[in-house]
């Protein structure tokens, strides 16, 4: 966040999107999202829905804490001009015979979970774009695992919050401790670069 944005009145984040269909259409991740994509079950949505909440919730509330107002949106929040806006996703991708496939939220098979989440300035002229970032996990963990496709968002936005903490889809059950504390562990290094942000804006000390 090179240029200085006015400090909002409040940040607000909204459920991180696990499906497609709430996948909103002006993303930069709609461009990537692959037409192929395997069909997702019901509970592979529902467990994702529960992630996204869990998840934008936890870093209101961590952002909220710096000193920066902020809170979980919902479909009928109506942020006011100079607000931030904070919109995530869940992205699985799967390597394929020739190419990596993308899918929006957890899925079946080897694949990767990676968090993506861009940011927006409330504008009298609608959302204007601040940046984005993306955050993996991998089941082996193999050092250097590259951004991959969805890592193109965070190489040209002046945000750029890439952190490495991911949750594991396959091995860990939503709703347990250990899903919750990764959750965690993914909110605090968002917020931590957030607060780097906000503290050259001079909106915190």
């Amino acid at each position: 966040m090179t240029e200085k944005v006015p400090r909002p009145g409040y940040i607000w984040v909204y459920d991180f999107a696990a499906t497609a269909a709430d996948l909103p259409p002006d993303s930069d991740l709609a461009s990537y999202v692959s037409a192929d994509a395997p069909a997702q079950t019901q509970d592979q949505i529902d467990d994702g829905r529960k992630v996204g909440a869990e998840l934008a919730r936890e870093l209101a509330a961590q952002i909220d804490a710096m000193g920066v107002p902020a809170k979980e949106a919902s479909v009928d929040t109506q942020p006011a001009i100079n607000d931030i806006v904070i919109r995530g996703y869940l992205v699985s991708v799967t390597e394929g015979d020739a190419k990596k496939r993308v899918a929006v939220g957890f899925s079946s098979g080897e694949s990767e979970l990676k968090i993506v989440a861009e940011g927006f300035q409330v504008t009298d002229q609608g959302l204007r774009k601040l940046g984005g970032g993306a955050s993996e996990s991998t089941s082996s963990k193999k050092p250097g695992a590259a951004l991959g496709l969805v890592g193109v968002i965070a190489m040209h936005n002046p945000i750029g919050l890439i952190v490495s903490t991911g949750i594991k889809q396959h091995d860990e059950k939503t709703g347990s401790s250990t899903m919750s504390g990764r959750i965690k562990e993914i909110a605090s290094e968002i917020s931590g670069i957030l607060k780097q942000r906000f503290q050259q804006q001079g909106w915190i000390e």
